[in-house]
């Protein structure tokens, strides 16, 4: 009985909205949006549905799941399911980003809309803090005094956009404290509340790719719902009901620590 209970009340946060009634509010990683298209196209199917919020407005907020629902778009789906969260339900943090020291960091150094300081001003003045391998540190902020918060949003954009586009991002949490090694530079962003999220998807504006992490309780997996479902002009309904009879059925609860593998192995042809 505690078991229906509980898979009926995760059942309920999954709902299918429209495709124009979902807000992202991280930039994508094009290669990584290329490589989702094409997994999800040849599987036929979306395995886990994104993690969205209810904002104020009536529309969806992707917290987790951006490059799924941005290939659901692109490939041309009609409706996108999502697992409705609520505040309770979630931790918001931040990533921090490891990534090789080469010549963007330069670009950016010689760049005037960057002011560069060794003493931080405080956390909500400077855009990035940037720490070397010897453990001392930078703190980028806008150079142009009283910048309004969408040149700010622009100057972050523009920073994570100079490494991410060239060189591997290996993300890390926010409160962990790691000196990178010596061929390689570690940026640190401040967290964003929710309400700050929200204003700036509500503004028309996207945060850079990668820079916001949610911690989030109960999240489904592995569902198998068919893109055919998704593309049709029609939905049909009663399909849906029955996959939702279905994962009443099959659904498993892990209490233990799962690992993941979420991408498909490529084997790379020898060179001749």
């Amino acid at each position: 009985m505690r078991r229906n209970k509980r898979v009926n009340h995760v059942l309920s946060s999954i709902q299918v909205v429209d495709s124009d009634q979902v807000c992202l509010h991280e930039d994508h990683e094009p290669n990584r949006l290329d490589d989702t298209c094409q997994s999800i196209s040849q599987q036929g199917m979306l395995l886990h549905p994104p993690i969205a919020r209810r904002m104020q407005d009536g529309r969806y907020l992707i917290l987790d799941g951006a490059h799924r629902t941005a290939a659901l778009q692109k490939i041309g789906c009609r409706r996108i399911p999502v697992q409705v969260v609520t505040d309770a339900d979630y931790q918001l943090e931040a990533w921090a980003h490891l990534v090789p020291f080469r010549p963007w960091l330069n670009g950016l150094l010689q760049h005037d809309a960057f002011s560069w300081k060794e003493e931080q001003q405080g956390e909500q003045a400077h855009i990035a803090t940037i720490v070397y391998a010897d453990g001392s540190k930078n703190y980028v902020s806008a150079s142009e005094d009283g910048a309004g918060s969408t040149h700010r949003l622009r100057l972050w954009q523009q920073i994570v956009q100079s490494y991410s586009s060239s060189y591997p991002v290996r993300r890390i949490p926010h409160g962990m404290k790691v000196l990178p090694e010596a061929d390689m530079v570690c940026l640190r962003y401040r967290p964003y509340t929710m309400e700050e999220i929200e204003t700036i998807v509500t503004q028309g504006h996207v945060m850079p790719a990668g820079v916001t992490r949610f911690l989030i309780s109960g999240r489904l997996l592995n569902l198998k719902i068919p893109l055919s479902l998704l593309l049709d002009p029609r939905f049909d309904e009663q399909e849906w009901e029955a996959y939702r009879q279905h994962w009443a059925s099959s659904l498993r609860l892990y209490a233990e620590t799962v690992y993941l593998n979420e991408k498909e192995f490529m084997k790379v042809p020898q060179q001749i």
